[in-house]
């Protein structure tokens, strides 16, 4: 009796369009943003602060707040854009926004190197410069198609 094996010798690895990565990578940033500000909670004398309406900007007021939140919502509205625009404009602005974003990253990481319970938040920041570093790679990198 021969046993003949029906499986395939190689798993098939499909293709993703560049537009549903980049949504993803966006999607994993953000659920980056949730834990870290969530783990910075517990951080000595941060509730204190909050309770006492300081911020590392100073107190707290309402137009910080909005700053704050458009801080927040692009990266979130990256993740809807990336999938829905048109493919030039997707890729240039995907680029300068993690640019953009980066560059922020790179400055929390310096302003906290050297508070032992800050080590990680900047862990936390150097995960997102390397998703920030995949955008700007798959962006740079959009697949050219045929002339229509």
């Amino acid at each position: 009796m021969s046993t003949k094996s029906s499986r395939p010798k190689s798993l098939t690895d499909y293709r993703i369009n560049i537009k549903i990565k980049l949504a993803f990578l966006w999607a994993s940033l953000m659920f980056l943003y949730i834990y870290a500000d969530y783990f910075q909670l517990m951080t000595p004398g941060k509730l204190e602060r909050m309770i006492e309406m300081q911020t590392p900007m100073g107190p707290t007021s309402p137009g910080l707040l909005v700053i704050f939140s458009l801080i927040l919502i692009v990266p979130a509205l990256m993740i809807f854009l990336s999938v829905f625009l048109t493919a030039q404009i997707n890729k240039w602005l995907n680029l300068v926004t993690a640019f953009l974003y980066a560059s922020i990253s790179i400055l929390i990481i310096v302003s906290n190197i050297g508070y032992e319970w800050h080590t990680f938040y900047i862990l936390f920041n150097l995960v997102e410069l390397l998703i920030f570093a995949l955008i700007i790679s798959q962006a740079w990198k959009w697949p050219r198609g045929e002339s229509a």
